[in-house]
């Protein structure tokens, strides 16, 4: 009988078509880990401007219980001296709004300062409250003040924030020389400010209550701001200004000016409750106008 051979040809993947695939591969990555990036920074922008959102229901809720909206921050010298008990800021005074009444009721209000309660516990007393941090802000959620002394010695552990209320168009602080946040701000939300909802007479879409801020370690040793003290600021220099991180600076309590994490502009809450995405091109003098509570401006879209 003819038996016949037949060898079938076993061919395999040459070097050059392995090649070819791993650069088709690495070409497709290349195109889709921007996508990626872009689709968990929409994501963190959403939680954010959500956080806001709670904030702003916060502070209408703190409104119609008081009439009024809290206190920005002080001291209870006011800016004639510099003697006397550092007072809570608004983020402290409006935590029984954002379901966190357990950690209000921790505290001490009477004679207890704000940078260092004498019932402070990083556990349970001033810890980071979420509403308050930006998830596309990587530094730590509590504060780090490795340097031990730096604006009335913040404790390490006491809530980092990445909001701060807007006091002023100008300048929150009582003079170039001083550090208490000024009485007179323009804004809502300064120096032992009472401020109702019929003092806004700019009107209550056109002007700004709370916006993002940034922090990051400085020469200070300081990471951030805390929700505790003065934690308000003015809007003299703009947004993401050379004073902010994101401008390319670097962390500094005072001054600081509003900032984010986010690509080219950050987030604010106006009176009304709304949050919009204020760009870092906004005209200084739009950005100043909606900044006043009765300062009479006539301002565009913004």
């Amino acid at each position: 009988m003819l038996q016949i051979n037949v060898e079938k040809n076993k061919r395999g993947f040459t070097l050059i078509e392995l090649l070819v695939v791993i650069a088709i591969i690495a070409i497709l990555i290349a195109l889709l880990l921007p996508a990626v990036q872009q689709a968990r920074e929409a994501a963190r922008r959403s939680t954010c401007k959500n956080n806001l959102k709670q904030v702003a229901i916060a502070l209408h809720n703190y409104h119609d219980t008081h009439r009024t909206f809290p206190i920005g921050a002080a001291i209870n010298g006011g800016c004639t001296g510099y003697s006397g008990s550092h007072m809570f800021s608004w983020g402290v005074h409006i935590l029984p709004f954002i379901d966190q009444a357990n950690l209000y009721n921790n505290l001490n209000f009477s004679g207890s300062t704000v940078f260092v309660p004498h019932n402070f516990s990083s556990s349970t007393c001033l810890t980071a409250v979420q509403p308050y941090l930006c998830p596309s802000n990587p530094q730590p959620n509590v504060v780090v003040n490795t340097a031990g002394t730096f604006a009335g010695a913040l404790p390490d552990g006491m809530g980092r924030t990445d909001l701060g209320g807007v006091a002023d168009s100008i300048n929150w602080k009582c003079s170039t020389a001083g550090v208490r946040p000024t009485t007179r701000g323009n804004g809502v939300l300064y120096g032992i400010s009472s401020v109702k909802f019929r003092d806004i007479t700019d009107g209550t879409s056109n002007t700004l209550l709370v916006g993002e801020i940034t922090g990051s370690r400085s020469p200070s040793g300081l990471n951030g701001n805390s929700y505790t003290g003065y934690d308000v600021f003015d809007t003299s220099n703009g947004i993401n200004s050379i004073d902010t991180v994101p401008g390319g600076g670097t962390f500094a309590f005072r001054p600081q000016g509003f900032s984010s994490y986010h690509v080219g502009g950050c987030h604010f809450v106006l009176c009304d409750g709304a949050v919009r995405f204020i760009s870092e091109n906004i005209d200084q003098g739009t950005l100043s106008g909606i900044s006043t509570r009765a300062g009479g401006e006539v301002v565009g879209e913004f």
